[in-house]
Order: structure tokens, then C-alpha cells, then sequence
């Protein structure tokens, strides 16, 4: 994850997306190296695969980036590396409308990733509501339009799914007639702006260009929130004045005029008299707004928000492997920043926590901003050992398992070491046998209650807890570092 991290601050800003996506692939690449039983010889193989993957990327070549990750992930799997399996590797598939009409005709392209340097002739399978129809394509076509008429009683969530090879490329779509209230909304919103329902469209719009997930939201429902939501903001009334527990919100970004999502937490107890205490968690790669509302068992997290009477904000954080830098750390203090103004926000008790990627994010941004924030949660990450001169006044609740697959363990080893050599105030769990996700859950409880009790101004002292073993269900937690 940290050699992810330094390949995307070399490409910030250029070629983003293929860049992310060749950060997304190496990391599920370690994870698979780490775990999979590998030959000496595969061993090998995938390792030289490694390294010129990393050197392609580096020189800006993404499409050959993958090309090798994807080579070296056939090694991986005992799968031949054949022209038609280099051929079918490389192929993306998408829809021109992933959320249609019954009955409409829609458009499957397929688009190589890197150039296919061995011309091939093979047979695709296409198959939608368990129905396959064979077709001949070939690689010197680029790309493969293939036309799908939907049948016209098909209506909900379905997969277009194209097999090349035995490498099957599914594409989501919702079938759903979703256009009179799309242009509904549009209308109302030409004369009144809400950045929220405005949101609401635009993930509408994003989802049936394929580049949000079409089967994930629920429409209806979420237009009929904008819609709310625009009732009361024309009424004059502010629609989230008097609102408590999970809200949705978006605000328009001063870098590019973009709409960007968060999402809020309030408490039930919470007194726009009384400061209330924030945290602000940073979501994992591949993740968004949603991951810890709705993931982590159901948004376990919640409750723990609520207990401890603190506000809490997740913010999208630009794309899915944006290590939080450049605009996407400028989204994280956006967000901050929103909710210091719709919020009563105790200055001296604000937390930033994160999983993975989330967990990197937590210890550069604090780096950045060291006078911000009262503590931090970092669970399963790494970052900049010396960077934690800049922030060795922070109280750390880190956490990470030793069985870490995808991030190993000396990463957070490496920054309490170097925390602590500077009189940093850490708590650090180290969980036997735990792997890169298992550990967050379990540890949400304990951290809340460590920022509740250690943030800047509450008691303003923290010595590190000897060594202990703390056991929840059949999971032992212990302290790496004493």
C-alpha cells in the first residue's frame, strides 16, 4: 500500500483513473501473492510480473501496468497465458445506459486495455436472464460493439455478461422506467439549487453511464428525498436544521465546481449550544461515503457515535484509490469544514480515523494539518515514519493484525516505533492472527472510548498502558510495543 501511495503521487493530476485502477490492481495482486500457494518457479514469475508492472506504471504506461498484473494473476491461478487468454484478459465491458427501459435496445462495448500484439479469433458467449447466444469476434476489432435488445416484460436488476476464454465480464443494469422522474427532478432543480438533490441526479446520471454501480440505489426513494428536500428549502426552512442519525449530504467543490457526497452522523443527543465532539473517518480503497454507514456490519460504527454523543462525517474522498491526496485531502477538510459551519463543533475535539487506505489518509492529513485534530484512529495502514515529528502532541489509537495480507504489519509497526522514540502518546493493538478487515469492527467500541476520554482539551494527558491482552468474543488484542 505505501509503494501505492508513492505511485500516485507521481501521476497526480494526470491520467487519474487509469491510475487508480492499476493502484485497485495492485493491491488485490499482493493480497493473492500472499496468500495463494505458489510454486518456487510462480513465485519468481509473478514477482519479475510485479516489478514491470510498477516499472510501466511509473513511466505512465497503465495499459501495459495491467497487462502484466493481469498476466502474472493467470500465473497466480494455474491458468495458460494463451494469445485468446491475453486477448480476453484485456477486455472491459460496459453498456451505453446501464439503467434502461423495458424493452429498449442496448449497446455492449468491449474496449482493450493494452494493445493486442497476438491476433486472435475466438467465440464470445453472451448471456442475459439465462439466455446465451454465441458470437464470433476478433481482436483486430477494437472496440466490439454488440447490440442487446432487453425483452420488454424484463424489468429490476439483471447481468450482461460476456464470456471470453472462461473469462466472464459482467456488466450490472437496472431495468426500471426511472426518465419521467429523472426529468422531474431536472426541471425543479433549473429553479432552485440544493446541492444534495443535485447530487441526486447527478449519481442518477453516473449510474446509467456506468460509472456508479445501477443496482445499489434505490431511485424512486432517492428522488422522492431530493424532492422533500427541495419542499422545504423553497418553504425557506433549512432541510437539515432540526434532522438527527444518518443523513446524506453533497457540497460543491471550490477545486473543480464538482458535487461532491459525505455522509453525517448525528446524535440524538446532540445541542446546537453545546460543542459537540466530531469524527471524521476516512473510508478504505475501493470504498466511498457509504463504507462505514452501511458496511462494517450494517454500520456498527453508528452506535458508537451515538453512545458517545459525537457527530461524525465520511467523506467520498475523490474515487477509490485516492490515497487522500492532492484534491482528495482538500475533500477530507471540505468537509470539516462543512460541518463547523452547519454544526456546533468543539474545535478541541476533533478525531480522524480510517480503515486502510483511510488509515494512510489519517496519519498524512494530520501530518498536514497537525494543529486540527485532538486524536487519531488508524486501523490496518501505514505512512511517512518521519513525518510523526509533526505530529507527536496527537494521542494514536493504532490498530493493526499480523496477518495482514494486503497491508503488512510493520507498516503501522514501523510508525508507532518511530511515534513513540519521539514521546508520542500511542496506544497500539496488535491483533494475533488478525487479518486486514477482521480487526476494524472489534476495535470501533475501544477507540471511540479512547477519543471520548484523551481528546485535546478534556483531560490533556495520556501515558501509554503497559503491555496487555484484552480479549471480545474469541479475538485477543494485545499491545505489539510496550
Amino acid at each position: 500500500m505505501r509503494r501505492a501511495a508513492l505511485l500516485l503521487a507521481t501521476v497526480l493530476g494526470t491520467q487519474a483513473q487509469d491510475a487508480e485502477m492499476v493502484l485497485r490492481t495492485l493491491v488485490g495482486y499482493t493480497a493473492m501473492r500472499n496468500t495463494r500457494p505458489l510454486t518456487p518457479e510462480q513465485k519468481a514469475e509473478v514477482a519479475t510480473l510485479g516489478q514491470q508492472a510498477q516499472t510501466a506504471a511509473r513511466q505512465g504506461q497503465f495499459g501495459e501496468a495491467m497487462r502484466h498484473y493481469l498476466h502474472g494473476t493467470a500465473v497466480m491461478q494455474n491458468r495458460e497465458w494463451t494469445p485468446e487468454a491475453e486477448f480476453a484478459a484485456a477486455l472491459q465491458a460496459r453498456v451505453d445506459d446501464a439503467i434502461a427501459d423495458p424493452g429498449q435496445k442496448l449497446q455492449l462495448t468491449l474496449t482493450p486495455l493494452y494493445k493486442i500484439t497476438r491476433p486472435v479469433d475466438t467465440k464470445l458467449k453472451l448471456t442475459l436472464n439465462n439466455t446465451t447466444t454465441e458470437i464470433e469476434i476478433s481482436s483486430q476489432t477494437s472496440p466490439i460493439e454488440i447490440p442487446v435488445p432487453l425483452p420488454p416484460t424484463l424489468t429490476g436488476n439483471h447481468e450482461i455478461t460476456a464470456e471470453i476464454a472462461g473469462q466472464k465480464k459482467p456488466v450490472q443494469i437496472r431495468i426500471e422506467a426511472l426518465t419521467p422522474a429523472a426529468n422531474q427532478l431536472k426541471a425543479r432543480l433549473e429553479k432552485t439549487k440544493e446541492p444534495y438533490a443535485e447530487y441526486a441526479l447527478e449519481l442518477y446520471k453516473k449510474a446509467e453511464q456506468g460509472e456508479a454501480n445501477p443496482q445499489k440505489t434505490d431511485f424512486k426513494k432517492l428522488f422522492a428525498e431530493a424532492n422533500e428536500i427541495l419542499d422545504q428549502s423553497a418553504s425557506g426552512a433549512n432541510p437539515f436544521a432540526n434532522r438527527t442519525g444518518d443523513i446524506k449530504r453533497a457540497y460543491r467543490s471550490e477545486v473543480d465546481q464538482t458535487l461532491q457526497p459525505y455522509r453525517v452522523y448525528v446524535p440524538t443527543t446532540y445541542n446546537k449550544a453545546k460543542p459537540t465532539p466530531l469524527v471524521i473517518a476516512l473510508h478504505g480503497m475501493g470504498g466511498s461515503q457509504d463504507s462505514f454507514f452501511d458496511g462494517y456490519d450494517n454500520g456498527v460504527i453508528k452506535k458508537d457515535a451515538e453512545k458517545h454523543g459525537f457527530l461524525m462525517a465520511c467523506p467520498k474522498g475523490r474515487g477509490t484509490a485516492s490515497m487522500y491526496r492532492g484534491t482528495a485531502e482538500k475533500d477530507v477538510m471540505d468537509v470539516l469544514a462543512q460541518m463547523q459551519k452547519d454544526y456546533n463543533v468543539d474545535p478541541k475535539s476533533i478525531f480522524l480515523m480510517g480503515h486502510s487506505m483511510g488509515a494512510y489518509g489519517t496519519w498524512s492529513i494530520a501530518m498536514a494539518y497537525p494543529k486540527v485534530f485532538a486524536a487519531l484512529g488508524p486501523i490496518s495502514g501505514g505512512g511517512d515514519p518521519a513525518g510523526m515529528e509533526k505530529i507527536k502532541g496527537i494521542p494514536q489509537y493504532v490498530v493493526h493484525g499480523d496477518n495482514d495480507r494486503t497491508v503488512n504489519v510493520s507498516q503501522s509497526r514501523t510508525m508507532v516505533e518511530a511515534g513513540r522514540k519521539l514521546g508520542a502518546k500511542i496506544e497500539y493493538i496488535e491483533v494475533p492472527n488478525g487479518s486486514h478487515v477482521d480487526i476494524a469492527i472489534p476495535n470501533f467500541a475501544p477507540m471511540f472510548a479512547f477519543f471520548n476520554k484523551l481528546g485535546r482539551g478534556r483531560d490533556g494527558s495520556h501515558d501509554p498502558p503497559p503491555a496487555q491482552i484484552r480479549t471480545s468474543g474469541t479475538t485477543a488484542y494485545g499491545s505489539y510495543l510496550g
